[in-house]
């Protein structure tokens, strides 16, 4: 989105821009060994409970043999910043069932992807 336009607050508001501008993060690791689907289905609660929302954080993704997906605030014109990619990173770090963990930089939520 190109800052060369002066907008107005509520222009700011829908289009995502200065005040309202929304980070997110990308997060991605490999499942260590094979897991059964209770295995699997334990992991992603844990992981949705623990680390993305007792932190106020949205995931969307998936996995299959790789773990990963986007985290954003789970508030309207929430803030994400670095210590909520490092509560993440730490805690994908520590578990037993996952490798080659990564954790993408803050980027723009809503223009940042393309």
């Amino acid at each position: 989105m190109t800052a060369s336009r002066r907008y107005n607050k509520r222009q700011l508001k829908k289009k995502h821009l200065g005040e309202f501008q929304e980070f997110g993060f990308l997060v991605e690791a490999q499942l260590v060994g094979t897991l059964t689907l209770a295995e699997h289905n334990a992991l992603i609660h844990q992981f949705l409970e623990e680390a993305i929302e007792a932190n106020g954080l949205a995931f969307g993704g998936g996995y299959s043999d790789d773990f990963g997906g986007i985290v954003v605030s789970n508030k309207p014109y929430g803030k994400v910043d670095e210590s909520h990619r490092a509560l993440v990173q730490d805690w994908l770090s520590k578990h037993s069932k996952l490798t080659n963990v990564k954790v993408g930089e803050l980027r723009d939520a809503w223009y940042g992807w393309g």
